[in-house]
């Protein structure tokens, strides 16, 4: 009987701790077009764009940085990292990174990212909205 009853506490344990897991997995998906505006004191404001999606593998992230008040487009994402409920994206190819955490709505889901872009050294306060899809915007 004792052996029983390890066994389903043991089992149930399992469970719980797969079904925490999932959810903190579908909580962290970031896939979508991040939106945000840099507002820097000595310049003007810069809307950035940054199209993320999930990587082949399925359990990272990957995409791209647009810079459309610069004409820049498709720049690449080289990682992006989330741990717990914080995030961090880098960009060598401007020497770029996001360090931001993350907005959940009341059902787990991303929502947006608050955090500061960072480069050369100088920190800029950046919110990230995520954009509703198109199948989400009302006809």
């Amino acid at each position: 009987m004792t052996k029983y009853i390890h066994h389903s506490v043991l089992s149930l344990a399992l469970a719980c701790a797969a079904v925490l897991a999932a959810s903190s997995t579908l909580a962290q998906d970031l896939t979508g077009r991040w939106q945000g505006t840099l507002v820097a004191a000595q310049y003007d404001p810069i809307d950035v764009i940054f199209n993320l999606h999930k990587a082949d593998n399925g359990d990272s992230h990957t995409g791209t940085l647009d810079i459309p008040g610069q004409f820049r487009t498709g720049l690449p994402v080289d990682s992006v990292n989330i741990k717990d409920k914080q995030v961090t994206i880098r960009l060598s190819s401007i020497q770029v990174e996001y360090y931001g955490s993350l907005v959940l709505a009341d059902d787990g889901t991303v929502t947006a990212m608050e955090g500061d872009w960072n480069q050369s050294g100088e920190y800029v306060p950046l919110r990230l909205d995520i954009s509703p899809t198109e199948q989400d915007t009302p006809q």
